[in-house]
Parts: structure tokens; C-alpha cells; sequence
């Protein structure tokens, strides 16, 4: 029936033996994340998973295992060896010539009057970096607030809600039986009070990869200048969209309506870069308050952000965003407003041509390696999905397994890495409590296109047959007595 080896009944009894002896004594905030996280930690339970002959995999995990852009790696070691830009101090908020690049960058979306300026941008610790600043900055200032968000959502903003003594609102996303949707302009604005204060959004959205179009955008945020909220649009995945023309940038539709000083962008080199242990990402908005705010909390935490020290990274990046947004045929006209910058400066015409066509090859199979992950989602899984999103963008999706709706979620994934080896993140780690999606949503699955080839083809078919197994047999594998 399996092609799955199941270990023998008394190792589940070790391991249940550990959990309440060991791992649960240890947790004082016993959340799903938190729990899971000290499962999937623990150095006997993996000594015993090895004697087993079970080895870890991951399908859900957010860090890629593709490689950089060798561009990039090449400027950065370049940087290095000529003793550039991680010598110096800088501005709380990063080196001026990479706020620059980026506002260069960003201002080709923009209609003249609402065009930003370097002060407009901080660089951070990575996009966790500018989120958990954009909230430090709300608990001082609009501590009372509400802060309004459709689940599920990147797990941080509940945990750092939770960090800041923030209140977070979860909006219930509203599940037809044919149309799946995680995420509604609709829903949102019907849903805000005189309380609220700010509205979170990821677009694409995390773990869905599903896109917030142009007139939802357009929706909230007029609600939002009517009201006087601030909108923080999380935009990390926004260069991995299937096709450019179902995603719009928030600020396009901002700079139009004139509701700049109303929203915050965030966005970070980590999934689109395949950069995650650099931690670069930045934060830029209108919003003066805003912005002097998290720069001085940015001088208070570390002085001036590590990001920084990439600089010729950021711009090198910038310029080639910049040619794809506006088109080869006007490269020319990018490199004339990119010249002003030193590190664009010093390289020759050819050299800035040659990186960008070498990163258009880069990302166009970056891009189709990620499309066949999905492919291979739908082929191995196919008859286990109840609900799956199309392909709208890359490197996350999330589906509804069939048949587990009158099982525990967090049992049946703490025996899925037990008997797999496989670590998978379910619906409740991105937001509501278990019980609610056990007993309301269903059993969603978040799958990462990121992932090496083979490995993620094996984890889906040992996902699969465990599945069977588990449905058949689940008296026999470990029961925690858990729910959260």
C-alpha cells in the first residue's frame, strides 16, 4: 500500500515521552509555530528519527535552495576586496548611494508630483527587519490601535502584534465552494472600525502567492485616506509573478489617487535574489512621521543598517529593475539617471548591458524552474487537492488536502516529520489558531517552489503515501493530546 517505512510503535513512545518530559516543560508560550519549531529542533528526537533511517526534507520551508545571481556575488566580493562600503558608518537610514539607486527605481512607476526622494527610503535587516521597525514605531505612536489583517499572512506580523503589545485583527478569508480567495479588497474595507489604524497586506500574498489587483488596491486604499489609516503593503514576492501584467505596484495606484502619505512599502532581496542570509531589505514611504520614526529607531538598534554594506549590490540591482520595467529599448535612458551613481559609473556601457541580459537568462529560468515545481505539485498531488490557487506567482503556494477534516492538523504533521522526515508548515502557522481551521477551513498545506528538484518530488510522494497510511492507521502513531 506504502512504499513507506513505518517505525515500530515504541519509537512514537520515546518521542511522546520526550515531548511531555522535555520539550513542553521548556515552552512558556505554547503556540502552534513555537511547538512545532521545538519538534522539529530537538537533537534526540532527530537522533532517533537517524536510527530510524529517517533524514530530513523540507517542502514548505521560505528559504530557497536555488543559487544567486552570479552578477551579484561578483559585485559583492568586488566591494570586499576594494575595502568599500562596509568600512564606513552611515545616515540611521543606510548609505545615501543605495537610497538613491532605489528611489531612482522606484520613481518610474510614479506621476511626477508624488515621486520620492532618497529620505523617503530606510534600509533594514532584511524585509523582517523593516516590518518589526515599522511596528516598533505603531507601538509608540498608535499603541491603541487596531491593526487590521486577512488571514493567513506572514506568521511575523501576529508575532511581533504580540512582541509590541499590539492588537491584530484577523480577518476570516471567505472560502466559496468553487472560487478560492485568501485575500479580498471587499472584505478589508468592510471590516474596518473607528479603531483600526493600520491595514497589512502581502502582495503577493504569503503562503497563497495570490495577487491583490489594481482595483482592490484601489479600494483600500481610498477607504484609507477617507479614514486616516495607514496601509502596509508587503511586496517581497512582487518581482516573482507569473505574468507582470496581473500585478500592480501599490504605489502606482498611490501616487494616482494621491493617498501617498497613507501607505509604507516593504520589500527585501531574500526571496527574489535568493539572498536571505544578507538580510537586505528596505522600507520607503511619504509618510514624514513615519520614516523620521523608524530612522531613529534604526539608530538605536544598530547604528546604521548591514545592508549598507552591500550598496553596489543595491544599485547594480536597481539599474537591471530598472531596464525590465521600462523596457530594453529605453536602457539608454536608465543609464543616464543611473550615471550619477559611483558605483554605476565606474563600470562601461558593456559591462551594464552584459549584466543585465545575463540576468534576464538568470531569472527567465529561475522563473521556469519554479513554474515546473508547480507543475510537479498538481501532478503528484493531484488527487489528494481539494482547493489549489492557479499559478499566479512564484515561489510559494498553498493547497487543501482532501480528507483530514476530522483529524488533529498538528498531529497529523508532527507524524508526517516523524515518519517522512519531512518539515511542512500548515495553515495555522500564517495566522488563527488551529482549532479554526480545523474545524472551519480545512487543512491547508503552504509548498515551497524553491526547493531542490528531486528532493521536493520525493517529499511530495512520501507526503502522499503517508497520508494513506496515516488515515488507515492512526491509532498507531503518536496522539499528543495537543490543539492550539
Amino acid at each position: 500500500m506504502s512504499k513507506l517505512k513505518i517505525p515500530p510503535k515504541s519509537y512514537f513512545q520515546k518521542i511522546k515521552k520526550i515531548l511531555y518530559e522535555e520539550i513542553l516543560p521548556d515552552i512558556k508560550n505554547r503556540e502552534f509555530n513555537n511547538v512545532r519549531r521545538a519538534i522539529y529542533s530537538n537533537a534526540k528526537i532527530l537522533d532517533l528519527m537517524a536510527k530510524n533511517g529517517i533524514y530530513l526534507n523540507e517542502i514548505s520551508s521560505g528559504v530557497s535552495d536555488r543559487k544567486a545571481y552570479k552578477g551579484y556575488i561578483k559585485q559583492i566580493i568586488s566591494d570586499f576586496k576594494r575595502n568599500r562600503y562596509y568600512r564606513d558608518y552611515y545616515p540611521s537610514k543606510g548609505n545615501l548611494e543605495a537610497r538613491r539607486a532605489l528611489c531612482i527605481r522606484e520613481n518610474y512607476k510614479l506621476v511626477a508630483k508624488n515621486r520620492y526622494t532618497p529620505e523617503d527610503f530606510c534600509l533594514a535587516e532584511g524585509s523582517t527587519g523593516a516590518i518589526t521597525m515599522i511596528f516598533e514605531y505603531l507601538s509608540k505612536y498608535a499603541p491603541r490601535g487596531e491593526i487590521l489583517i486577512q488571514s493567513p499572512n506572514y506568521y511575523l506580523y501576529k508575532f511581533v502584534s504580540n512582541y509590541y503589545g499590539l492588537r491584530l485583527r484577523e480577518i476570516m478569508p471567505e472560502l466559496g465552494r468553487k472560487d478560492v480567495s485568501f485575500i479580498s479588497a471587499d472584505t478589508i474595507v468592510k471590516n474596518i472600525t473607528d479603531k483600526t489604524k493600520v491595514i497589512v497586506i502581502t502582495n503577493p500574498a504569503n503562503p497563497s502567492g495570490e495577487i491583490l489587483e489594481r482595483n482592490g488596491l484601489e479600494k483600500i486604499l481610498k477607504a484609507a485616506k477617507e479614514r486616516n489609516l495607514l496601509v502596509l503593503i508587503d511586496e517581497l514576492f512582487s518581482e516573482l509573478v507569473f505574468s507582470q501584467k496581473t500585478f500592480t505596484a501599490a504605489d502606482l495606484v498611490a501616487s494616482q489617487l494621491d493617498t501617498m502619505e497613507n501607505l509604507v512599502i516593504v520589500k527585501g532581496y531574500s526571496k527574489s535574489k535568493n539572498l536571505v542570509g544578507l538580510r537586505i531589505g528596505y522600507l520607503y514611504s511619504k509618510n514624514k512621521d513615519l520614516l523620521n520614526g523608524v530612522a531613529l529607531i534604526a539608530q538605536q538598534r544598530s547604528s546604521y543598517s548591514v545592508a549598507s554594506n552591500f550598496t553596489g549590490l543595491i544599485c547594480l540591482d536597481s539599474f537591471i529593475q530598472s531596464v525590465r520595467f521600462n523596457g530594453y529599448k529605453k536602457i539608454n535612458e536608465v543609464l543616464a539617471d543611473f550615471k550619477e551613481l559611483p558605483s554605476i559609473a565606474e563600470k562601461s556601457e558593456a559591462e551594464l548591458y552584459k549584466s543585465y541580459n545575463d540576468y534576464e537568462k538568470y531569472f527567465g529560468q529561475l522563473m521556469a524552474f519554479y513554474s515546473q515545481r508547480y507543475n510537479d505539485i498538481i501532478k503528484i498531488l493531484g488527487n489528494d487537492i481539494e482547493k489549489s490557487f492557479p499559478k499566479y506567482s512564484a515561489f510559494n503556494t498553498i493547497v487543501k488536502i482532501r480528507e483530514i477534516g476530522n483529524v488533529n492538523s498538528f498531529d497529523f504533521m508532527v507524524n508526517c516529520f516523524l515518519t517522512t522526515g519531512l518539515k511542512t508548515e500548515i495553515a495555522p502557522c500564517f495566522g488563527f489558531d488551529q482549532r479554526t481551521w480545523d474545524t472551519k477551513l480545512g487543512f491547508w498545506l503552504r509548498l515551497t517552489f524553491a526547493k531542490d528538484k528531486k528532493l521536493f518530488k520525493k517529499g511530495l510522494e512520501a507526503f502522499r503515501d503517508y497520508k494513506k497510511y496515516y488515515l488507515s492507521s492512526n491509532k498507531y502513531f503518536l496522539n499528543t493530546g495537543l490543539s492550539f
